[in-house]
């Protein structure tokens, strides 16, 4: 094979045209777009490029290495984008297998095998200035034997593809979508009403969100309050005069003169509203971010990842962090404890029923005496791993706040009089967070936290909870912790992103 491309002569300074290349559209130059490409005409192979790393190309991968997932994550939201823009204009379908061992190399769209219909949405979205392109290019000797290969063809006509470089800016994507629907009218029917609100009229508004968090409550945002100097502002968004949105503003002002506003998990809706009106809200709360009033906006909003909301943070002029988006699942309590337990997965339900055959004895609580002894082994846990979590003082100072509903649920799993693990559940609203944890030696060999875990539902169901929320699943920096927790089979979502604004 390398013979065949030394013949053909498509070798010579190869890596030197590439990193020309990449220069010139570094400094902004592009290539001209060619409205003329025809859709049904392939590349020659004898044209293709050289298939074998170059030593340029082996060592820029070394430099890319650790960077991979990251770049497999981008190309993901890219491909959300595209599916948004695109949805908004164009008749399409697409085949989107959720997986995480699986990264696409470019966004693809089908056409029902209909070759017409696939070449006239080739050259619409070629003019309106998409990056489309057809896939694979199909060598001469397929077309001299039709019906050997029918079924590629087909596949070939059928199918338009769009690129999700990792470097591709939503910007840049979004910049040719179509406007649907002007919602500049509505902006007189929202209202936002901020610290007029009583404690009890917010935590009576969070018990009707369905699945609520833990830092949009009045309890953490009083503790940041006192524990951290930040200054809290509760909005309440109205529309049409029926309350739709709460949310939970932390400020602080650096030497006086410049204001830091920080929205962690909010805003929270209500109830399920018109995309148009949630661009409403998150319209009004952009203006925390303002350069000519000296203040920024750091906003990490309730919103899952997908095209629309990627697609929103950017018309609102956020620019997107390079930190990592909350992962997590929660377990619905509204269904049967029977079939939370067949849902389990097989091997986390066999490890149940033997943690259960153990002598483990439960302990549930929520006085002082079990929260100080979670406390301390906490403590013990963050100074032995070198991790950072939710800090000792902000434990204490939610403790020190909660009203007279307790915010903290503790479970200790027992074996012969010696406690072996435990874990501390958030309570906020109708829903429950897994906060904290630790596991002896002896509990890891008892299984321990199966059966605490699998004891949270049966508790949590029981005291009329809705929702229960795994706590955050990192499979890159804590991937033991995730297999763990994704072996409950619960309900996976993946957040935006953070995002901040000027």
């Amino acid at each position: 094979l390398k013979n065949h491309y030394q013949e053909v002569g498509n070798i010579k300074l190869l890596g030197a045209k590439w990193l020309l290349k990449r220069l010139l559209q570094k400094l902004g130059f592009k290539n001209r777009r060619n409205l003329n490409v025809s859709f049904s005409k392939d590349i020659s192979s004898n044209t293709a490029s050289y298939p074998f790393l170059s030593l340029i190309a082996k060592r820029m991968l070394n430099g890319l290495l650790l960077q991979l997932n990251d770049i497999a994550k981008r190309k993901i939201r890219n491909q959300k984008v595209w599916d948004e823009v695109l949805s908004n204009s164009y008749e399409f379908y697409t085949d989107r297998r959720e997986s995480e061992n699986w990264t696409p190399y470019l966004a693809e769209y089908f056409f029902d095998g209909m070759i017409d219909k696939t070449e006239l949405m080739f050259k619409t979205l070629l003019k309106d200035g998409f990056p489309v392109s057809t896939w694979p290019d199909l060598p001469p000797e397929i077309y001299d034997k039709v019906q050997y290969h029918l079924n590629a063809i087909e596949l070939r006509n059928s199918r338009l593809f769009l690129s999700i470089h990792s470097n591709l800016s939503i910007g840049t994507m979004i910049k040719n979508q179509k406007v649907t629907q002007d919602i500049k009218k509505d902006f007189l029917k929202l209202n936002v009403e901020w610290n007029s609100v009583t404690r009890g009229e917010w935590d009576e508004l969070f018990r009707k969100i369905e699945n609520s968090n833990l830092l949009q409550s009045w309890v953490y945002g009083e503790s940041k309050e006192n524990c951290e100097d930040w200054k809290v502002r509760r909005g309440i968004f109205t529309f049409e005069n029926q309350k739709i949105a709460i949310v939970q503003v932390l400020e602080k002002s650096i030497l006086g003169i410049f204001k830091v506003y920080r929205i962690n998990r909010g805003p929270l809706f209500l109830n399920k509203v018109d995309s148009n009106i949630k661009e409403l809200v998150f319209h009004e709360l952009s203006k925390f971010g303002n350069l000519l009033k000296g203040s920024i906006l750091l906003l990490n909003p309730e919103l899952v990842l997908d095209g629309k909301s990627l697609v929103l943070m950017k018309k609102m002029r956020f620019y997107e962090s390079k930190s990592s988006a909350w992962t997590s699942a929660f377990i619905d309590l509204t269904k049967d404890l029977n079939f939370l337990r067949q849902n389990l997965d097989s091997k986390w339900r066999n490890m149940l029923t033997n943690s259960e055959k153990n002598e483990l004895t439960l302990e549930i609580g929520s006085n002082d005496f079990l929260f100080y002894w979670m406390l301390d082994k906490y403590d013990e846990l963050t100074s032995n791993k070198n991790f950072s979590g939710i800090s000792k003082s902000m434990l204490l100072q939610i403790k020190n706040n909660q009203n007279e509903k307790d915010t903290f649920l503790i479970l200790r799993a027992v074996y012969r009089s010696e406690a072996v693990a435990g874990i501390c559940i958030a309570i906020h609203g109708s829903s429950a967070t897994y906060l904290i944890g630790w596991n002896g030696e002896l509990g890891r060999k008892l299984r321990a936290n199966h059966f605490l875990l699998w004891n949270s539902i049966i508790q949590l169901k029981q005291m009329g909870y809705l929702s229960f929320d795994l706590g955050g699943i990192d499979q890159e920096k804590t991937p033991g912790i995730a297999e763990f927790k994704l072996g409950m089979n619960g309900d996976k979502y993946d957040l935006s992103g953070e995002f901040w604004k000027l």
